[in-house]
């Protein structure tokens, strides 16, 4: 089965983008944010009470991605979507016909339980995607495990995720959803905590996530990552070797977050993620 993910026309590559601002865009590790089905479902294993969260990612090109999420008592639904902006049409010899747009969405949903003390977790989903006048349904999921060292305050997680494949192609073509590897560590505190995550997107080698967020106060939290998994990103500038970088911060207000991360892309723009969650 793995081999034939491995050399199968792979497509959806949009559900390897990540909108949301909350976990400073990584945390494989981490969970009871309102973010698990995003991340990895065996989160929702301790989720207890109700999240609701909204993220919005102004993305390079002027494109748009969201998400949506739900999380309770070990369930949680989470939608992501895309949104291209209109693209012009153009002929073979360059004359331009029109406009079109492309769209994407998933919807999935998950369950997280125990099993003695290793978390566990599973989501389904969904995949609709618009070109112009085409469309393709696809189907996969995500599944995931955690282990937490209570002693040390040290959290460990990993997720298998986007595994399936096209079930209505746009035309003839059957495509394989961009599966994604991630074991992720993180050390937490009441003063924030840190992580790093290793994984391996369907598309590209091996890359680096590291960062966590340091919590100032009760209504401030500062929060940093990087990731090498963008240096395909870089277009000779100088000082582009950043491209990788996400910083922001947080605001809270009892039960209310508000999350902001910006990602330079230098010469091609940046990235604004804002993310707000309700619960906890």
């Amino acid at each position: 089965m793995l081999i034939i993910f491995l050399i199968a026309s792979t497509g959806f590559e949009y559900l390897q983008v990540d909108p949301v601002a909350g976990r400073a865009c990584m945390g494989y590790a981490m969970a009871a944010d309102g973010y698990s089905v995003n991340y990895n479902p065996a989160g929702l294993s301790i989720s207890s009470v109700p999240f609701y969260s909204a993220s919005y990612l102004g993305y390079i090109a002027g494109t748009h991605f969201g998400y949506l999420g739900y999380e309770t008592n070990q369930v949680g639904v989470g939608v992501k979507y895309f949104y291209s902006g209109s693209i012009k049409k153009t002929d073979a010899l360059g004359n331009e016909y029109g406009t079109f747009s492309t769209n994407f969405i998933d919807l999935s949903v998950g369950k997280g339980f125990f099993i003695n003390e290793i978390a566990l977790g599973a989501s389904v989903k969904l995949v609709y995607e618009n070109i112009d006048s085409l469309f393709s349904l696809g189907a996969g999921v995500d599944v995931g495990a955690m282990y937490f060292f209570t002693d040390h305050n040290i959290q460990c997680g990993l997720a298998l995720k986007n595994l399936g494949t096209t079930v209505k192609p746009f035309i003839d073509q059957k495509e394989t959803l961009p599966y994604e590897i991630d074991l992720g560590v993180a050390k937490t505190s009441s003063k924030g905590w840190f992580g790093v995550d290793l994984v391996k997107p369907a598309l590209i080698n091996f890359g680096i996530r590291f960062g966590g967020e340091y919590i100032v106060n009760q209504f401030f939290t500062i929060k940093a990552s990087y990731s090498t998994l963008l240096s395909s990103m870089r277009t000779g500038n100088g000082i582009d070797v950043l491209t990788g970088l996400n910083m922001g911060f947080s605001i809270s207000k009892n039960s209310i977050r508000i999350s902001y991360i910006y990602a330079p892309y230098f010469d091609l723009g940046g990235g604004h993620r804002v993310s707000l969650s309700i619960g906890g």
